[in-house]
């Protein structure tokens, strides 16, 4: 099905999601970052285990799995433009503390407190996207979203691995706490739809129903089996190369990787818009898994290359398709909290991969985790198709695995 043709006419690039679009690029920078960087830090500087390498990714990311769900509450009681602007000075300032030498267990929990800080700034801006970009070029809005965030993904790892080569980790440090500030900065510019509720009685809710978005569970659910394989590759893909003697390779492969996943999340966003969520993500996940099998069966650069491009265009494609039906199915005042739902599952699975892949490490070896995760990701196409994708192209029937008659009730009452 094509979109509307009024839809190429509706405005996308306004000030709000082109600030917007800004600011989520400067503060992913240090999620990039830090990914494959803090686990060559406690290994070479730390003398750390790889268990404990892998629990830099993965603390963090768990503890921004409990607090995502705190957000629509934050917002609600103080509004979004001062949980947005203070999330990120405190993000920026917990980035700097690393300059302080420390131990692993120090390491761990700024990577905690990290976490906390980036969930609440993440959230809101995703939702906040969600909300500013015109219904009928919802596929393509975010797809440049998440294309700045891929963006991020090339520039954190390819600077922060070559700060800490060529001047020390204190360079990278100092680096990624200026860039989180200047994201605060511009986040100031951006026109924002206050969220700040009249109501609080009905803000400190702690049920489930209100801290989950129900709709959202299905992409959220295939999105974390995703992520669990992609984290084995941002988590220790350099140390990997360090292995085998491709010290070079490491930063570019993330570069690579990145423009495939800009490069796939343009063109894929408008094909969602045209044919539906099925004629972009099952080749997404194929394609995901192909890349883990060349990496866990390569020697060389090219192999390392190849793989970053395969891993990349299966990043861009299903991230934010995956998304786009989250907020298809999700009502609009639940944005912050739909939103909250899918990155939370999305952080579970990278916070479960880090640290699983790092304990399995010694035992298995990089090359033997690559090729066991490669059959389970293409199961992964199994359950898409039961969760989400039956309904032909548009998966518009996957919410009948989930829904309740009584579900439906939540909304209307509200």
């Amino acid at each position: 099905m094509t979109s509307p043709p009024a839809g190429a006419s509706v405005p996308l690039w306004t000030r709000a999601y082109t600030l917007t679009v800004l600011t989520t690029f400067f503060y992913f920078i240090p999620w990039a970052l830090f990914l494959p960087v803090l686990p060559v830090y406690v290994l070479q500087e730390l003398h750390g285990s790889s268990a404990a390498a892998g629990a830099t990714g993965g603390v963090f990311l768990f503890t921004m799995a409990l607090f995502r769900t705190q957000t629509d509450r934050f917002e609600r009681r103080f509004g979004r433009r001062a949980v947005l602007f203070a999330g990120g000075v405190l993000f920026a300032c917990l980035n700097l503390l690393y300059l302080i030498p420390g131990a692993t267990w120090s390491v761990l929990l700024i990577c905690c407190l990290r976490g906390v800080c980036f969930a609440v700034v993440n959230t809101s801006l995703m939702a906040l996207a969600g909300q500013i970009v015109p219904l009928a070029r919802r596929g393509e809005g975010l797809g440049y979203v998440n294309a700045a965030i891929t963006l991020a993904t090339a520039v954190g790892p390819f600077t922060g691995l070559s700060l800490a080569k060529n001047y020390g980790f204190g360079w990278v440090f100092a680096f990624c706490g200026l860039i989180s500030l200047l994201g605060s900065l511009i986040s100031l510019g951006i026109d924002l739809p206050e969220t700040r509720s009249a109501e609080p009685a009905k803000a400190v809710g702690t049920s489930l129903r209100e801290l989950f978005e129900v709709r959202a569970l299905p992409p959220a659910y295939i999105i974390m089996l995703l992520m669990f394989g992609i984290s084995a590759v941002l988590t220790f893909v350099s140390v990997y190369a360090t292995t085998l003697r491709l010290n070079v390779v490491s930063a570019y492969f993330f570069v690579i990787l990145a423009l495939c996943a800009i490069c796939s999340r343009l063109v894929s966003g408008r094909l969602y818009d045209r044919h539906g969520a099925n004629f972009v993500i099952y080749p997404g996940i194929w394609t995901l898994a192909a890349g883990l099998l060349v990496l866990g069966t390569t020697h060389g650069s090219a192999g390392m290359f190849i793989a970053a491009a395969l891993v990349g265009t299966s990043y861009g494609i299903v991230v934010p398709n995956l998304l786009a039906l989250v907020y298809k199915h999700s009502p609009p005042h639940r944005s912050s909290v739909a939103t909250a739902t899918y990155f939370t599952f999305f952080d579970l699975g990278l916070g479960a991969g880090s640290y699983l892949v790092g304990v399995c490490i010694p035992w298995l070896g990089y090359a033997h985790i690559y090729l066991f995760l490669s059959p389970l990701i293409l199961s992964v196409a199994l359950l898409y198709h039961v969760l989400c994708g039956r309904a032909s192209g548009t998966a518009s029937s996957f919410s009948a695995a989930v829904y309740t008659p009584q579900n439906e009730n939540i909304y209307e009452a509200e």
